[in-house]
């Protein structure tokens, strides 16, 4: 959509210029060929007011467009169709006329005008108001219509005058229209600024201080890519003009929240008014938006876009780093990417590199190829998912770290990998460096080969393990432009490669390891059973998404696969047996992946069993409604952090705190891909899970934890907001 509306701006553009060139051609053409414009101008006091028209001779029954173009001198503004908290709307009175009728006055965005502590809405400078024109059926062809009328405007500066100018003119009827170029170009330039009609769907609905106007409209997304400034501007008196207005985007559309006035009245109405875009050039776009009551639509409130004081320009939520932000973040990745190296989560793909660091130690040349081509695996991998990340949040997606275990076919897929991987360290079948040969490639020849997929596999296995120090750093790059995001996930990978990698290039790391033998192969044999417990751990993530039919088709899976490379042993020696095996081997990894796309329906409504405790926004303003504090989990099976810290959440002093003090315990699983939770982590800044928030029973903020808890850190939390609570009562 960005991608489109960026091209759209361009081709605009393109076309402005033509039209503003062809328009002077034209213009010289006519004059030199005596055709007559249906234009009159007239001056005020402070104002140069002109009338055009898109033709200078129409047709009987013909529909066009007229325009009312006001000049106005430095320093004074005129107003929109709701002028804010004073002023009128300019106004005009047409002499009636057989043979013709004009329409009402289409307004342009307008601008917000702040005047001490009120907030006006008008135009400065320049403003042209379209208007449709209508032709009689019965209007004679070799005829002229005469044009009169008063047109009336309040201009202001420091003061208001009220000021008018009378205009005639008149109009050929012809038995075939001829454009006046003058009035068509004054009028073509002005029409994108006029806000349009929304395609999709807005509501409003009531909050503490007044209301969330929201709209789902493909045009307000695609617009609200490359936005300056965000705007309601209203057409009633419910809303408080010069009062803050808060904006937020999402992937469907915008939401902004505005203060009501004292006009507004008790409980819910429609709100009308447009919804006004501004880009980083000052082209401003506007939709009609007529709101009826309603909740907020999902994929219209997941990331702050603006929090603008009244007439502030709106700027992004997140403001672009500085050089020693960027150095600072990009340290923080590396750090995270050497702790990746003890996530346990990483480790067994990691026994498999050092079996191929034993291996190659005696050999500098040949160890240091293999760094370099496990670090070359590990960066590109790391590069592969930062740029699917990227490609996800253009299109939409609220994706986060750990986004490649929520789709069940991969979680199966890797499952499969890693169990082959198993069965290749045994000695069931060596197959040098081909993608089931990862473990054996580390001691055969075309280690290298070996070298770069165990770095990719690593990278695969390690990016949904968000450590202490990868959280703050891609929390802080996700909200920057595409290249500071692909920076941290390359440097991540550095991280994760640098132990490997310098080891490969120490010369006196030889002298302290055994040298090759016999042992190695009973060495690389117990290797694999690593990798099978990754597998066990794999089934138990892909439980949490599918049903047990899923996991079932993996075991099923697996099965094929071990008779596949059974089947090339004894009859892949021919080019027919070895097509035979490849299929059946092919096929042990395709279907189950493809099998645990159906059950997922089932599992999702199996969910309803834990639904007691499971989060959504609307269980905890249920809860703050209660008067309880809220402790939320935002977790998944993938995550390791996330496990590891379950021991104290569900610590046995930690239960007592929980029951004596009523709080509420909700847990926000993400194992599979949920749009609502992933647009709640992005709300508050977090890059994946783990997260932990602590909601007051006053219905405030959330304090968020650290990622790695304690259970005196979770007592000290509920007790610090529960003596909030008390304290506020007593006061109140």
């Amino acid at each position: 959509v960005m991608t489109a509306w960026k091209r759209g701006l361009r081709v605009r553009a393109l076309l402005t210029w033509a039209t503003k060139g062809l328009a002077a051609l034209l213009l010289v053409t006519a004059t030199l060929t005596g055709a007559a414009s249906a234009q009159a101008t007239a001056e005020s006091p402070h104002a140069k007011v002109t009338v055009v028209f898109e033709r200078s001779a129409a047709t009987p029954d013909d529909s066009f467009l007229g325009a009312l173009k006001l000049d106005l001198a430095e320093g004074w503004h005129v107003y929109w169709r709701n002028p804010g908290d004073s002023g009128l709307p300019p106004g005009a009175t047409w002499t009636e006329t057989p043979g013709i009728s004009f329409g009402e006055f289409r307004y342009p965005v307008p601008h917000a005008i702040p005047l001490a502590t009120l907030m006006n809405y008008g135009y400065e400078n320049q403003v042209v108001l379209p208007f449709p024109v209508k032709i009689a059926a019965d209007a004679k062809p070799g005829s002229e219509i005469p044009i009169a009328g008063k047109i009336e405007y309040l201009i202001c500066a420091d003061v208001c005058i009220p000021e008018e100018v009378s205009l005639s003119t008149t109009l050929k009827i012809a038995a075939s229209p001829e454009p006046d170029m003058t009035g068509s170009t004054i009028i073509a330039e002005t029409l994108p600024h006029i806000p349009v009609a929304m395609t999709g769907k807005a509501t409003v609905e009531r909050t503490e201080k007044g209301f969330r106007i929201s709209a789902v409209d493909t045009g307000v997304t695609g617009a609200v890519a490359d936005a300056k400034e965000i705007r309601f501007f209203p057409d009633g008196p419910e809303v408080s003009n010069p009062a803050k207005q808060t904006v937020k985007t999402g992937a469907e559309g915008v939401s902004i929240e505005v203060v009501a006035s004292d006009f507004a009245k008790e409980g819910d109405q429609n709100i009308t008014g447009i919804i006004a875009v501004t880009d980083g050039k000052g082209f401003a776009r506007g939709w009609e938006v007529q709101a009826a009551p309603g909740p907020l639509p999902v994929g219209v409130d997941t990331a702050t876009f603006v929090n603008a004081a009244v007439g502030a320009a709106t700027t992004p939520a997140a403001p672009p780093m500085g050089f020693s932000e960027i150095l600072f973040t990009l340290g923080l990745a590396f750090v995270g990417g050497l702790v990746l190296n003890l996530m346990p989560c990483v480790l067994p793909v990691l026994t498999i590199k050092a079996a191929g660091l034993v291996h190659t130690a005696h050999n500098p040349k040949e160890s240091r190829a293999h760094g370099i081509a496990y670090l070359g695996g590990v960066v590109v991998c790391f590069a592969a998912i930062g740029a699917i990340l990227l490609a996800l949040r253009a299109a939409g997606e609220q994706a986060g770290l750990g986004f490649q275990l929520q789709y069940p076919p991969v979680t199966a897929f890797f499952a499969l990998v890693m169990f082959a991987v198993g069965l290749n360290l045994l000695g069931v079948f060596e197959m040098g460096g081909s993608l089931m040969g990862v473990g054996s490639g580390l001691a055969e020849r075309g280690g290298t080969s070996g070298a770069f997929f165990t770095g990719l596999l690593a990278a695969f296995v390690g990016a949904p393990c968000v450590g202490p120090f990868m959280a703050p750093a891609f929390a802080t790059a996700l909200s920057q432009p595409a290249p500071i995001v692909m920076a941290v996930f390359v440097v991540v990978g550095l991280g994760l490669a640098a132990p490997f990698v310098l080891l490969s290039f120490t010369p006196a790391f030889a002298k302290v390891l055994p040298k090759p033998g016999r042992w190695m192969e009973t060495f690389r044999q117990v290797l694999a059973f690593p990798m099978f417990i990754t597998v066990l751990w794999l089934l138990w993530v892909l439980a949490g998404q599918s049903d047990a039919e899923g996991v079932i088709a993996v075991l099923a899976g697996a099965i094929m696969l071990a008779f596949g490379i059974w089947l090339a042993k004894k009859i892949g020696q021919g080019g027919v047996g070895r097509a035979i095996a490849a299929l059946v081997i092919l096929a042990a990894f395709i279907a189950p992946a493809a099998w645990t796309i159906w059950p997922r329906q089932e599992a999702e409504a199996s969910a309803a069993t834990i639904a007691a405790n499971a989060w959504s926004p609307e269980k905890v303003a249920e809860l703050q409604g209660e008067g309880r504090v809220i402790f939320v989990d935002f977790t998944a099976r993938w995550c390791v952090t996330c496990q590891f810290n379950k021991g104290a959440m569900h610590d046995a002093s930690v239960a007592k705190t929980f029951q004596d003090l009523n709080v509420a315990f909700l847990e926000a699983d993400w194992t599979k891909k949920d749009k609502v939770i992933a647009d709640e982590l992005a709300k508050h800044g977090a890059a994946g899970v783990p997260l932990y928030l602590v909601y007051p029973a006053s219905g405030g903020a959330p304090q968020k934890l650290d990622q790695i808890l304690t259970p005196g850190m979770i007592q000290q939390a509920v007790r610090q907001l529960v003596r909030s609570r008390t304290s506020t009562a007593t006061l109140t």
